[in-house]
């Protein structure tokens, strides 16, 4: 791939308490979205849950198409898509209408989910997760083809079924795996995806040469990783201004990924300790935030930086104003 591509990150979290109605965040998001774009953003990208108190984005594919039809060149991504809780056929039609609504702009990350309360709502056996995913996968990608064909699986039974219209990227919107575990970041090379990465240099490299191991050239694939940044005009005003947000969007984290890995809150790799969160986020005036952003690029060897901006809970005002900034004084400075 070429020059570093630069996302922006929306949850659409409204956290109980916040003082506003559903339809004032969206339409607040939304504002953001259209200003991304305009600021020279590359992609805008999805993050999905369901069953949070705080209405956590649950429906990628309506919201894409939304946000297709707001925008005209940025690409629209899931960072990631759960798709264990999808019938594999009415993922394909849904994500094959939105890409062709966006004229050939969708991402597909790909999630295997890990939520346990998530599952039981679903009535899926979570020890099925990795299985369903594996097969969804190969079901969406012959569904794309655009004729009739058939699959036998362990978790999907297909007859002589076929789906128009087919995506209009080609030969089907890009799929990013978005795993941790190392052995997992190997089978997204051997499945010949891209990577949608929650770690840092470190996943990149296991990614990188597991493809080179299969014969793949790197450079053919994205790596997508994200940072939470906020630009102010010091790093006390911005600290001040993300803190409670940032703990917010920790203590969620942390929970969810403690539980699924049956341990401590303090062992998650994502916790609420605001001295962790000031060192990993992205903080500060424009200089402090380009120099800091300019190293994860070279050292994480990623194609696309996600901006993580808009924590639950942040008033969207300054959400906007500290987007315009990295819009107008760090951007360019990176691009």
């Amino acid at each position: 791939m070429g020059q570093i591509r630069f996302g922006y990150q929306v949850d659409f979290r409204n956290p109980p308490g916040s003082g506003r109605s559903f339809k004032e965040l969206y339409d607040a998001m939304f504002a953001q979205i259209e200003r991304a774009e305009q600021l020279g953003f590359d992609s805008i990208w999805l993050t999905e849950h369901h069953l949070t108190d705080d209405g956590y984005l649950p429906a990628l594919m309506p919201m894409a198409a939304a946000i297709a039809a707001r925008t005209r060149r940025v690409h629209i991504g899931t960072y990631v898509l759960l798709f264990p809780f999808y019938h594999p056929i009415k993922l394909a039609e849904d994500i094959a209408v939105v890409d062709v609504i966006s004229g050939g702009r969708l991402r597909i990350g790909v999630g295997q989910a890990y939520r346990a309360e998530e599952f039981a709502a679903f009535g899926i056996d979570k020890k099925q997760r990795l299985g369903r995913t594996l097969e969804t996968v190969e079901i969406l990608k012959l569904a794309w083809a655009g004729e009739r064909f058939s699959f036998k699986g362990k978790y999907f039974e297909l007859n002589d079924v076929r789906v128009l219209p087919r995506p209009l990227s080609q030969p089907h919107p890009e799929l990013l795996w978005g795993v941790g575990a190392p052995r997992a970041i190997q089978r997204a090379a051997a499945m010949g995806l891209s990577f949608a990465t929650v770690g840092a240099a470190s996943a990149v490299r296991i990614y990188h040469d597991a493809l080179r191991a299969h014969g793949k050239d790197p450079a053919q694939f994205s790596v997508v990783g994200s940072r939470n940044v906020y630009v102010a005009d010091s790093a006390e005003q911005a600290w001040k201004d993300f803190e409670g947000p940032s703990m917010y969007w920790a203590e969620h984290y942390g929970r969810w990924l403690s539980q699924h890995a049956g341990t401590d809150i303090s062992k998650a790799p994502i916790r609420p300790e605001p001295e962790r969160l000031k060192r990993t986020s992205v903080l500060g005036p424009p200089a402090e935030v380009r120099a800091r952003l300019a190293r994860v690029i070279q050292e994480d060897k990623l194609t696309d930086l996600i901006i993580n901006l808009q924590l639950p809970g942040l008033d969207p005002a300054k959400g906007m104003r500290a987007l315009e900034r990295f819009g107008t004084e760090v951007l360019p400075f990176l691009k």
